[in-house]
């Protein structure tokens, strides 16, 4: 098969996913109706209220609500019923997510998928804040559901969502009554430790039922699995928590207020990864065994608020968003298999260990201005705005603390490294979208982005590492880039709709981490990534609303992929090498009898370099590192009157990940093997009280998500491998009023 022609591998690969039928939690069946068929189910994709059959886009909307109450509250639990997503993960809080392929590894820069909380733009655009890997994992608590949009998103969400976008969707308040809910809950884990969750919420309307006010707050331990051969357990313990207040104002038939403030906390003392052997991947110290001399302690902070106004200006339906977050991000790291190894050998001292804290911040402020209206008896609808993004962030190594390995002591070594950068980024864009009714049943849509951002990058670089002198750098860049979308939809009945769809999408530039006088072949730059999609789709409603079919095919060409490498001691990014991702992702859900639901989800995506990129150690035809061929899931919810008003359900999923490849091939690369989760669930409940069980992973998989070296070279030993989490049983008892 591996001499066989691509072309030829996708076609069979694109038409076996097809008939495999796809997406766990498709958009067009998220939601059942009392005589179990498929209600209308609303979506923001393109940041208006829509009914998600009307999206020419490959839209999938996951019911939060069945997350809670299966256990799954983190992206990795349910990663595998979304076709065309794939992550790789090694501790909590810090996760590089993808969409339909589009990564270049661990090593990525800013990140490929943008993130967005309601109409609030999340995260780092920059390429030197660990972006890629700091990114929002939110409870599903507090929300409403998750839309994943595959595909470039350029046009409508600007730099960065060349892959696409996870946008979560927060609970609103409530202007119809007061309510609230109470949940307590406890989890086991194989082998492991004891999780626990707490969550309220209340709603408050007030004023004459033109406002209320909804708060909630959750506190979540994540129990730990992973055991340090020198005698500690389950050292990867978690702790999430955080909280969410939201007021809305309906000042009259035309005016609404919503503003929001959201925060959530993550720490923990160790990373989720087992000590493994390079190419094998089998476990050095046993089964979920890390060795580390020193403690690894993370954290990630992200606090967000956001005031949205909606109004209407004679005929213009004007939209005002506005956006304060904060991002703070420490990691802690056990550098002594890498640095420590290295630097002992200088020093001559062979028991020497390192421990390292990076930290970065990200201060950003966002606003967008939208106005939107329809002319020619409403065939033509067209919208533009105005964007705005500033954010000012910050990356620091305090330095190496150098000790002994033996006795944990200090060793009196002078400054190994310590390094500062602090970055500006501002963009401005100007965006614009029009659909037109050609006749009832067919329409185009056409839109336009111009985004202009301006980078400032200062740097203070000192110690052994370094040099004898400090080096000190300030650059900096701008870049103007163009995006476009165009789309045709033809809708021969109100239950069937066909679409196709050209999209572009990029991430901007910025300066490089390169002193004054320059490196040879170094660009004191890199320039903006571009790529361009193109997708054919099909969305259905069969049997009255019993049935729901999605279906999609895809062929996306990156170019100029930013990438990074190093030189002289520098670590900078380049412009190099190409690639494509071509695939099929299709959904079936069916209500067979009152009661029952099924659903089926697959994907196929072929993601490889067409171009060599020697700064990444790729060649052409080397596949994207952790990017899935095959993904797939099955389940099955079952829900019956019990006995008296008591009503209970039971459900049962199976999640499949395909073979990965760890990295490029001339960087250590290794084979990941696939895995397969099965999962159950089962609850009680009636208008005030719920019960629910769960079990995850009851085949106690060890589901590798993450592969990396942690010596200084690509194929060092030992390597460090993110594995799932084993077999967990949960409870779950809530209270409603």
């Amino acid at each position: 098969m591996q001499n066989a022609p691509r072309t030829t591998r996708t076609a069979i690969a694109a038409a076996t996913a097809l008939l495999c039928a796809a997406q766990a939690l498709p958009a067009l069946a998220q939601q059942a109706t009392d005589d179990q068929t498929i209600d209308k189910v609303i979506v923001t994709a393109q940041k208006r209220e829509q009914a998600a059959i009307d999206v020419p886009a490959s839209v999938t909307s996951v019911n939060t609500e069945q997350l809670a109450r299966d256990g799954k509250v983190r992206l990795e639990d349910y990663v595998a019923q979304v076709p065309g997503l794939s992550l790789s993960s090694y501790r909590q809080g810090f996760t590089q997510v993808a969409l339909r392929g589009i990564t270049t590894g661990v090593n990525q820069s800013a990140s490929t998928t943008a993130f967005y909380i309601d109409e609030a733009p999340i995260g780092s655009v920059n390429a030197y804040t660990a972006g890629s890997a700091v990114t929002p994992d939110i409870d599903p608590a507090e929300l409403q559901r998750v839309e994943i949009l595959k595909g470039p998103q350029g046009t409508l969400y600007g730099a960065g969502a060349m892959g696409g976008l996870v946008r979560y969707v927060t609970a609103p308040p409530d202007f119809r009554k007061m309510h609230g809910s109470v949940t307590v809950g406890g989890s086991k884990v194989k082998n492991g430790g004891n999780g626990s969750v707490g969550r309220v919420s209340l709603n408050i309307p007030f004023g004459d039922n033109d406002m209320a006010l909804r708060v909630s707050a959750f506190d979540r331990t994540d129990a730990g699995f992973i055991d340090d051969v020198k005698g500690k357990q389950d050292v990867n313990k978690a702790r999430i928590k955080g909280g969410r207040a939201a007021f809305a104002w309906m000042i009259n038939p035309d005016w609404k207020v919503n503003a929001s403030a959201l925060t959530q906390r993550v720490s923990s003392d160790a990373s989720s990864v087992v000590d493994v052997a390079p190419g094998t991947l089998a476990p050095l110290y046993g089964d979920l065994k890390q060795k580390r001399f020193t403690s690894e302690p993370n954290s990630v902070k992200l606090d967000v608020a956001n005031i949205t106004v909606h109004g209407q200006l004679g005929a213009f339906e004007l939209v005002s968003s506005t956006t304060v977050q904060d991002v703070d991000a420490d990691q802690g790291a056990d550098g002594s298999f890498g640095y420590g190894v290295a630097l002992g050998a200088a020093f001559g001292i062979p028991d020497l260990g390192i421990k390292s804290v990076q930290s970065t911040t990200t201060h950003r402020v966002s606003q967008e201005l939208r106005l939107r209206s329809s002319a020619l008896d409403n065939r033509l609808d067209y919208e533009g705005g105005l964007y705005y993004t500033k954010e000012d962030d910050t990356n620091r190594i305090p330095g190496f603390n150098p000790f002994s390995t033996t006795t944990g002591l200090a060793y009196p070594l002078p400054n190994i490294v310590k390094a500062s950068i602090d970055t500006n980024y501002k963009e401005y864009s100007l965006f614009a979208n029009a659909t037109y009714a050609i006749t009832p049943q067919f329409d185009i849509l056409g839109g336009i982005r111009y985004g202009k951002d301006d980078q400032k990058y200062h740097q203070d670089y000192s110690g052994l590492l370094v040099g004898p002198a400090p080096v000190l750098i300030d650059s900096g860049s701008k870049n103007n880039k163009t995006t476009y979308l165009a789309t045709a939809r033809y809708k021969p009945s109100t239950t069937d709709a066909f679409y196709a769809r050209v999209a572009t999408g990029y991430r901007p530039g910025g300066p490089n981490a390169l002193p004054p006088t320059g490196i040879a072949n170094a660009p004191q730059t890199f320039q903006p990534d571009t790529l361009t999609s193109y997708e054919v789709g099909y969305k259905s409603v069969l049997q009255g609303g019993k049935v729901s079919i999605e279906a999609a095919l895809f062929n996306t060409s990156w170019k100029d992929i930013q990438v990074q490498t190093s030189a002289s001691g520098f670590n900078f990014l380049v412009n190099g090498g190409a690639a494509t991702s071509r695939g099929a992702e299709a959904s079936l859900m069916v209500f067979p009898m009152a009661g029952l639901s099924l659903r089926a989800s697959a994907g196929y995506t072929d993601a490889y370099l067409t171009e060599d990129a020697p700064a990444a150690g790729g060649i052409s035809g080397d596949r994207l590192p952790f990017v899935p061929k095959l993904t797939g899931s099955l389940g099955a919810n079952y829900r019956w009157n019990a006995f008296g008003n008591w009503a209970a359900s039971a459900g049962a999923s199976v999640n499949y990940t395909g073979e990965r490849r760890s990295d490029f091939s001339q960087r250590g690369v290794v084979d990941v093997p696939s895995y397969a989760t099965v999962n159950l669930s089962g609850g009680i409940e009636n208008a005030n009280w719920r019960l629910s069980l769960y079990a995850k992973n009851i085949g106690d998989k060890r589901g590798i998500t993450f592969v990396k070296s942690m010596s200084l070279t690509p194929t060092g030993s030992p390597f460090a491998a993110g594995v799932i989490a084993p077999r967990t049983i949960g409870a779950e008892l809530g209270y409603r009023f």
